[in-house]
């Protein structure tokens, strides 16, 4: 008898253990069900077909493209924060293909949408920057980063404090844009004579900051010296390459000199211009700035890629059916 009830009693708690674990089971499977939510991805507008045109179909997302996002949903910028930067990046890469009025527009458009919750605003304007402003970033622009920074200089949901540092940057960026006058470089050449950006007489003046002992500044030296294009506008005389430093050590700049290609104007900031005043910012060396003849900026702070295609279109206008001098 004692047997048979100790058999009841082993089954009983088999069971029950068996009855436990079960339930465990089915609770872990349904905590792992209600932890699964959909995946949330970005609502994308539809361009009307109307739109066929490239340029078009990107002037219309840089108005658009934010239609169907809800900006008061907090997730977008919590747990979503990469979908939503992912999107960030994806508007941001139409901009090459718009007008930069239309682009202009689109951003602050964005900005007011943004700054219907506070923390939105900043998450919006934070990522932008990373990607518009960052030296690291390939698609740093700053043209496009300028009315990121006007439109939080009159933000309703940014106090005076928090606008301190976009003012600043925008005093920055709006040194010297494309299009405008470049101010006056004064230099010192190592023969002791002196000159100034305003006095070159070439149709265009290609301006390279450097520093010494800068790697890079050697590389893209090189790079500028070796290109075909460079040196045929050079050889018809429609191009001076200046070359700028804007240290204070004037016996290693000559001595750095030799180093660097002879058929190039190199020039000291001897009146320290550059340096105390800020006459540019230059946030990383070496820049390129590529300026006219009148004074305009044409390019600044311009990869070298775009640099020799600019100048290769001034040597080879489109539609030209004769062979650029010398290439015969």
């Amino acid at each position: 008898m004692n047997n048979r009830k100790k058999t009841v009693s082993k089954n009983v708690r088999t069971a029950l253990a068996a009855c436990v674990l079960t339930g465990l089971l089915a609770l872990a499977a349904c905590a792992g069900k209600k932890s699964e939510q959909p995946k949330r991805t970005f609502p994308m507008v539809t361009v009307p077909t109307i739109y066929s045109d490239p340029q078009a179909r990107a002037e219309y997302l840089a108005m658009h493209f934010w239609d169907r996002f809800d900006f008061g949903d907090t997730v977008n910028f919590g747990s979503a924060a990469l979908v939503t930067e992912q999107a960030i990046v994806d508007y941001v890469s139409t901009f090459p293909y718009a007008s930069y009025a239309v682009v202009y527009e689109g951003i602050r458009h964005t900005l007011s949408m943004a700054e219907r919750h506070q923390a939105m605003y900043a998450f919006f304007t934070s990522t932008i920057e990373r990607y518009l402003f960052s030296l690291n970033s390939a698609l740093r622009n700053d043209e496009y980063f300028i009315p990121v920074l006007e439109h939080m200089l009159t933000s309703v949901v940014l106090d005076d404090y928090h606008k301190m540092r976009p003012g600043a940057l925008l005093v920055e960026l709006q040194k010297n844009r494309p299009g405008t006058p470049a101010a006056d470089i004064r230099f010192e050449t190592v023969s002791g004579a002196r000159s100034a950006l305003s006095h070159i007489a070439t149709d265009y003046t290609l301006v390279m900051f450097h520093n010494l002992d800068c790697g890079n500044c050697r590389e893209l030296a090189a790079a500028l010296n070796a290109s075909a294009t460079i040196r045929e506008m050079q050889r018809r005389r429609r191009l001076t390459v200046l070359a700028i430093y804007h240290g204070d050590d004037f016996e290693g700049w000559k001595k750095h000199v030799s180093e660097m290609p002879p058929s190039w104007t190199h020039g000291y900031d001897y009146g320290h211009e550059i340096a105390d005043s800020i006459t540019y910012a230059l946030r990383v060396i070496p820049t390129l700035y590529l300026v006219q003849k009148d004074g305009t900026v044409v390019m600044r702070d311009a990869a070298p890629n775009y640099v020799e295609y600019f100048l290769n279109t001034i040597i080879n206008p489109p539609g030209s059916l004769t062979p650029p001098e010398g290439t015969q």
